[in-house]
């Protein structure tokens, strides 16, 4: 099984795996710290928070420890490798603080750092790819533990993805720059989603509120590039954008609070998945370059 095989198939084993994910009960005042996916995870949560919780990167704790003051601190990390949280926890942990990882790996480094451990629990092929289904299980336990929250059809939410990822299809094929907006809690989603480009592609992806974008990064947009807009807010956006000769899509994600997260994810999911088929893709494009992996790996791992 391929790079893209593997991320074919863990798409797809969300539906049935994610339900079985144990749901944790809100902790009020939360402060999750990540990186990469991780910190997606928690900004997510935050969103859902209503203003309860609080996401940062791991090296805002570290040179800021007070933004641990008086909250319940979850590091999260799938390997549990992450060389600058295990010194988040650490320093969190010399002011008092009890720390809890939320990891796939129990066993790892960052989990002995933190005072006791989630673990994460989730279907996978053991093939390194990009990260789907470990996304969607530390975004459900990290909005759990920030908001009351219940987990919605996902047979039904995947099949609206999936239709929304049909009927995009072929209309995102860039060979420049890629611009993924979305707004509130559909901004996470746009982070996730340019990472994922990042990661599959080796494409510059960048994602910003839909306001912010026209603030200033429109200026830098040109035919070539492609927006991808996600939510009800993005589609008149993504219409003058179009009129005016750029390329744009609108991703019409529907309903609210964590159904509403996952079925956008999905989508991001389902249309870098195509793309990739389409291209006859067999590996992503972060496993293919061995130098600039190595450099990712001797600054961000223990």
């Amino acid at each position: 099984m391929n790079a893209i095989e593997a991320m074919q198939a863990e798409i797809g084993y969300q539906v049935v795996s994610l339900p079985k994910q144990v749901m944790l009960s809100e902790s009020r005042n939360c402060l999750f710290v990540g990186s990469g996916d991780s910190y997606v995870a928690g900004l997510a949560a935050q969103h859902l928070s209503g203003g309860r919780a609080l996401c940062c990167y791991p090296s805002d704790l570290i040179q800021n420890p007070s933004l641990a003051s008086g909250r319940n601190v979850h590091v999260i990390s799938i390997s549990g490798k992450t060389k600058a949280n295990i010194i988040a926890a650490k320093v969190a942990k010399r002011r008092g603080i009890r720390i809890t990882a939320i990891t796939a790996r129990a066993s790892s480094p960052l989990a002995s750092a933190c005072d006791q451990t989630i673990e994460l629990k989730y279907r996978s092929t053991g093939v390194t790819t990009a990260g789907t289904i470990s996304f969607t299980s530390s975004m459900l336990v990290c909005s759990s533990l920030a908001a009351r929250v219940k987990l919605p059809d996902l047979a039904k939410i995947y099949g609206q993805a999936e239709k929304q990822a049909r009927r995009l299809d072929g209309k995102i094929d860039s060979k420049g720059s890629y611009f993924i907006l979305g707004n509130a809690s559909l901004y996470p989603i746009a982070i996730y989603g340019a990472l994922k480009f990042n990661e599959v592609f080796g494409a510059k992806a960048m994602p910003y509120q839909s306001e912010e974008f026209c603030h200033s990064p429109l200026f830098s947009a040109k035919k070539g590039d492609q927006v991808i807009a996600i939510g009800k807010e993005g589609k008149e956006l993504s219409q003058r954008l179009n009129q005016e000769g750029l390329s744009s899509v609108h991703v019409d994600s529907k309903g609210s609070g964590i159904g509403l997260l996952l079925q956008s994810t999905f989508i991001m999911q389902l249309l870098v998945l195509k793309l990739a088929q389409r291209r006859k893709m067999t590996n992503c494009y972060f496993l293919k370059n061995n130098k600039l992996l190595s450099i990712s790996s001797d600054f961000i791992y223990d």
